[in-house]
């Protein structure tokens, strides 16, 4: 057979992106030759036109930056600023406000009290210099933000345990909300999980602000971007992964991942002029609604529709995608979707996680490295405000360092394969986070602390990175979404742990904590299957054992046998 051989529409395979079929993956004697894959059909109605391009500029690129840019505006809004007790009269005394402090606050080693003042005011004996409980409120150190949500509430000192409350119960209550939105996605479709995703987004902001004097309301509110954040981006890449060709996925990983950077830097920028949490809140809310412009370019997952047996919807999008890129659909293109439609057999919802060994262990293992990845990118956010530096500029910094990081990733994903760029990633991540904190212990300047921190997103960055690619090509088309919102929501029970991680008073011991655990997941990932140069799995057939004929040792991605083989016309076949 010509590997130069047309299909009726004058299309040509491409023979360096074809594998040999679903039976490369699924070991089922299926005829290759006989039956094409999704990838023909992405072929012949274009995998890179002008309806991919929108779709992942916009929901690819622009939502993951809008979602950090949520996310993390949230953790820089919880942050406590240096506090002492107001005392009055400082105006009445004519003192600045170090000499008032020095007057009227006690010492504890080197600094001031935060929840301790002399028992004296205006009209009080000011001989008398018994410390006691704050009297009338505090102040709050204003260098850099003018107001968070524990300066305006007032959680310090004996309420300063509420702060904690907020981010772990916020946590735990998304991780049922989170199952939620990964149901959806996989029972009702990616479109209707993205726009649930999006409007809790602007929903959430918005109640943050208006309602923080109402706690159960401010959780329940902070629970819903908890849930929603991963599950957005998941979505969005899992489709545009699904309408993009086998080389072109790892790309297309790499742009979206580098939005994740951009997204951090850009809450550092935004937040640092407006200085005000209700401000810099108000601004990602409106961000989050203005995606809703653009709804109309987000598609249903073809691939979905005919798993769910609604092969005339998928081919009516093919035919729109094929319109929009100027192709043609193939006329195998109908037997493609039956094709695929095979895993409407196949059992639904999150039991089906348990249906192989292999499903479950790599489901396992993709929830030990988001987990370490979340627990690690956020509390180096959250202790960027404790190391002596301006935190707007540290967390900005620790954006900017993820471009090249995914730019590295991207190459050693392609290059050296999957699984062992995501070993090397979480290994340098342990090796960092174990050097800020010997480096704290040996009272090194904020400074240098800070460039290890930068240095340390840098490598989990390239966690991050491999869990998104690695999901969405391991997992089934009929179970790429609960998959994936089954590992957020096992990486956001972890979370959970965030501020007893990262407000430890002893800053050496998270960062001890983080080298630890990000040691432990560089061992981990390493059992996870080689995904490069691989077709999508389509069924629980096919995940059941795919990579399970890989050796552990193998070093450079292989593509199955019968890569190079080429298919003839479809229509000749039968």
């Amino acid at each position: 057979m010509s590997s130069s051989a047309k299909t009726e529409n004058g299309s040509r395979y491409d023979e360096q992106q074809e594998l040999k079929g679903v039976s490369g993956i699924s070991g089922r004697s299926i005829n290759a030759m006989v039956v094409p894959a999704f990838e023909e059909v992405l072929d012949s109605i274009g995998s890179r036109g002008k309806f991919q391009t929108r779709l992942n500029i916009v929901f690819n690129f622009i939502g993951p930056c809008v979602n950090l840019i949520s996310v993390n505006l949230f953790y820089l809004a919880m942050q406590t600023p240096d506090h002492w007790c107001h005392v009055p009269g400082r105006k009445r005394a004519n003192m600045s406000l170090e000499e008032w402090k020095n007057f009227t606050i006690p010492k504890e080693g080197d600094s001031f009290s935060k929840c301790l003042m002399y028992n004296q005011s205006d009209d009080v004996d000011w001989s008398n210099k018994e410390p006691v409980q704050c009297q009338h409120g505090w102040d709050y150190d204003d260098t850099w933000f003018s107001l968070t949500v524990p300066s305006q509430m007032n959680w310090v000192c004996d309420s300063k345990h509420v702060t904690n409350d907020v981010l772990f119960y916020a946590q735990n209550i998304g991780v049922a909300l989170g199952l939620l939105f990964g149901y959806i996605g996989d029972m009702y479709g990616r479109r209707p999980q993205q726009f649930l995703c999006m409007a809790a987004h602007v929903i959430s902001r918005l109640l943050l602000v208006l309602t923080p004097d109402v706690l159960l309301l401010f959780i329940l509110a902070e629970s819903l971007i908890s849930a929603a954040a991963g599950p957005m981006i998941e979505s969005a890449l899992a489709v545009g992964l699904e309408l993009t060709d086998i080389k072109h996925r790892t790309t297309l990983n790499y742009f979206s991942s580098s939005s994740l950077g951009v997204g951090i830097m850009a809450s550092g920028f935004l937040a640092w002029p407006l200085r005000n949490w209700n401000y810099f809140l108000s601004c990602s809310a409106a961000f989050c609604l203005a995606l809703f412009l653009f709804f109309r370019w987000f598609p249903e997952s073809p691939r979905w529709l005919a798993c769910k047996g609604r092969e005339e919807d998928a081919l009516k999008l093919l035919r729109r995608i094929a319109i929009t890129n100027g192709g043609e659909v193939p006329s195998f293109a109908p037997q493609v979707m039956r094709t695929v439609a095979k895993a409407q057999r196949d059992r639904k919802g999150f039991l089906s996680l348990f249906t192989s060994w292999n499903v479950f262990k790599n489901t396992v293992l993709l929830i030990i490295a988001r987990s370490t990845h979340l627990l690690t990118l956020h509390s180096l956010v959250m202790m960027a405000g404790g190391v002596g530096v301006n935190p707007f500029l540290a967390v900005a910094a620790q954006g900017v360092i993820q471009l090249p990081a995914y730019c590295v990733v991207h190459y050693t994903a392609a290059r050296f394969g999957r699984r062992w760029s995501a070993v090397g990633s979480a290994l340098l991540a342990g090796i960092t986070s174990a050097a800020v904190s010997c480096m704290l212990a040996a009272n090194f300047s904020g400074l240098a602390i800070t460039v290890m921190m930068v240095i340390t997103q840098f490598f989990t960055t390239g966690t991050n990175g491999m869990a998104n690619l690695q999901s969405v090509e391991v997992h089934p088309t009929c179970l790429r979404q609960i998959a994936a919102c089954v590992e957020w929501t096992g990486a956001g029970v972890v979370m959970s742990a965030l501020p007893y991680v990262a407000l430890m008073s002893d800053r050496r011991m998270p960062c001890a904590i983080l080298g630890a655990l990000n040691l432990g997941t560089a061992f981990a990932v390493s059992f996870l299957p080689e995904s490069a140069l691989q077709r999508l799995p389509e069924t629980l057939q096919d995940a059941a054992v795919f990579g399970k004929d890989q050796k552990y040792w193998s070093w450079k991605p292989k593509p199955p046998p019968g890569y190079f083989t080429r298919k003839t016309k479809f229509e000749s076949s039968i």
